[in-house]
């Protein structure tokens, strides 16, 4: 395959990831409940359930939680092709700071399926101790603890491995290391992801709790857009 469709095939897997991950996260996560209305975690078990998350899946059914993540965990393998996109726009795609910054986003996308799929565990588990007896709680909730930790280590280390790799190219960009404007390092999606953040406050219901549960992947689809629309020919006349 010729270069320019490597280059178009991989814009294409690009956003279409973005705007999959952003339904599944509207799916999994995009609600926006007050926790004081489930007072069973909110006070009753607020020192054994990170209330926040116990309560923010609880208007979730079992067949919505399950899309959201799937359709999340099995376009993963999108990733990768949006990843080597971005690595093309390095001036210098043999440097090793260029090298690097791949390396790292690319780590990032492996790990994040998993880390999205996480969701629907933790969720369908605290709706079991919402719906069922006092008497299985005790288990259930040692259960969601368990499902907590699974979560808070695979998607903590999947975001955390992200925000590494787009600081790290945000820097790239500022430094005139790449293709890219620097005003471009200000729609990266960790940077981007700061701007949004605030916006979700501003909204009314259901749009915050969407905004809120797909803020990384709004960035996302904003980034790759702008890659699409103001610089795919840059890229193509490197070569």
């Amino acid at each position: 395959m010729k270069y320019s469709g490597k280059i178009n095939w991989s814009f294409a897997a690009a956003i279409a990831v973005s705007i999959c991950w952003i339904i599944g996260d509207i799916y999994v996560a995009g609600f926006d409940p007050d926790p004081s209305d489930y007072p069973l975690f909110s006070k009753t078990y607020a020192d054994q359930v990170n209330v926040e998350f116990a309560t923010l899946m609880l208007e979730g059914s079992t067949p919505r939680l399950m899309f959201g993540a799937l359709i999340g965990a099995l376009t993963g393998p999108l990733l990768l092709p949006a990843t080597w996109l971005v690595y093309q726009f390095f001036k210098d795609t043999q440097k090793w700071y260029a090298v690097l910054v791949y390396w790292i986003l690319l780590a990032g996308a492996v790990l994040s399926p998993l880390g999205h799929a996480g969701f629907f565990y933790v969720g369908e588990i605290y709706k079991a101790v919402y719906h069922t007896d006092s008497a299985s709680h005790p288990y259930l909730l040692e259960t969601g603890r368990g499902f907590m930790k699974m979560l808070n280590i695979a998607w903590g280390t999947a975001i955390g491995v992200l925000a590494a790799g787009w600081i790290s190219f945000a820097v790239c960009i500022l430094s005139n290391k790449t293709l890219l404007p620097g005003w471009m390092a200000l729609l990266t999606p960790f940077a981007l992801t700061l701007f949004i953040i605030p916006i979700k406050n501003l909204l009314p219901l259901p749009f915050s709790g969407w905004v809120g549960g797909a803020i990384f992947n709004i960035a996302y689809l904003t980034f790759f857009s702008s890659l699409l629309f103001l610089f795919r020919k840059k890229l193509l006349n490197k070569i």
